[in-house]
C-alpha cells in the first residue's frame, strides 16, 4: 500500500500489455514494474517479464529506469533490461514515449479515491444548500410574528421543492449507467472476439472487423451482436 498517495485498489491490468509492446519494439530483454512508498522509499514488485532485473554491478546488462508520478510523489518505478552494454538514443526515445504512456495508465489506480472525495464535497456543499435553503424560509416565515394559517402547507411545500433530487445525483446516476452499459458491451466484445479467434483463426483486429460489420449491416448494436453470436449454438 502506499501511504502518500495510496493505492488500495488493483493495479490496471493494462500496464503489462503496455510493457510487453514495449519490450517488443525496442528488443528490450525483460522489465519490472515496482510500487514505491514515498514514505519510507520501500518498492514493492508487481508485474515482471523476461530477464530479471540484474544486481548493481551486474556485468553484461543495461538498466534504464523510469519514475511513475504522481503529483509530485514518485510512486512507482518502470524498468527495461537489455542484454548488452549500451542503449542507443532511438530506443531510448522509444522507451520515453512507452513510459509516459504508462505513468498515464499508472494513475488510474487512484482516480476512484480522487473521484470519491470530490463527490463527498460535493454532497457536503449540497447538504449546507439545502439546509441553508430551508432554515432560511422557516425563519423567515417564524419573523413576522404569528405563521398564517397555511404556514403548514407552505413549508412542506418548500422542503419537497427544495429536496427533489439534486444534480450531482442525477448526473452520477446516469454516468454510472453509461459506464456500466461500456464495460458490458466491451466484456461482451471480447468474449465473442475469442471465439471468433479461436473457431476461424482471425487475428483480433478481423474479429472486431467482422463484428463492427455485422453490426451495421443488421442495424443492431455492437453488444446485441456479440451476444447474439455467443448465443447461437454450436455445431
Amino acid at each position: 500500500m502506499l501511504t502518500g498517495c495510496q493505492v488500495d485498489r488493483p493495479l490496471p491490468r493494462s500496464l503489462q500489455p503496455l510493457a510487453q509492446i514495449a519490450l517488443a519494439d525496442t528488443g528490450a530483454d525483460g522489465y519490472a514494474i515496482y510500487q514505491v512508498d514515498p514514505t519510507t522509499t520501500l518498492s514493492e514488485l508487481k508485474f515482471a517479464w523476461g530477464v530479471p532485473v540484474p544486481e548493481p554491478g551486474d556485468a553484461g546488462f543495461t538498466v534504464d529506469s523510469f519514475p511513475l508520478r504522481v503529483g509530485e510523489a514518485t510512486s512507482g518505478i518502470l524498468t527495461f533490461v537489455f542484454r548488452g552494454s549500451a542503449i542507443d538514443p532511438a530506443t531510448r526515445a522509444a522507451l520515453e514515449r512507452v513510459a509516459a504512456a504508462i505513468e498515464g495508465v499508472w494513475r488510474l489506480a487512484l482516480v476512484p479515491g480522487a473521484y470519491a472525495r470530490n463527490a463527498a464535497r460535493i454532497g457536503e456543499l449540497e447538504m449546507e444548500l439545502t439546509d441553508s435553503k430551508i432554515a432560511d424560509r422557516a425563519c423567515g416565515m417564524l419573523a413576522k410574528g404569528a405563521p398564517p394559517r397555511d404556514a403548514i402547507d407552505t413549508i412542506v411545500r418548500h422542503v419537497e421543492t427544495v429536496l427533489r433530487p439534486r444534480q450531482l445525483e442525477t448526473v452520477l446516476g446516469q454516468l454510472t449507467q453509461e459506464i456500466e452499459q461500456e464495460i458490458a458491451e466491451r466484456e461482451l466484445t471480447s468474449r465473442a472476439k475469442a471465439v471468433l479467434q479461436s473457431r476461424y483463426g482471425m487475428s483480433e483486429d478481423q474479429a472486431h472487423a467482422h463484428l463492427r460489420l455485422v453490426s451495421r449491416k443488421s442495424r443492431k448494436r455492437l453488444r446485441d451482436v456479440a451476444r447474439d453470436f455467443l448465443e447461437e449454438p454450436r455445431v
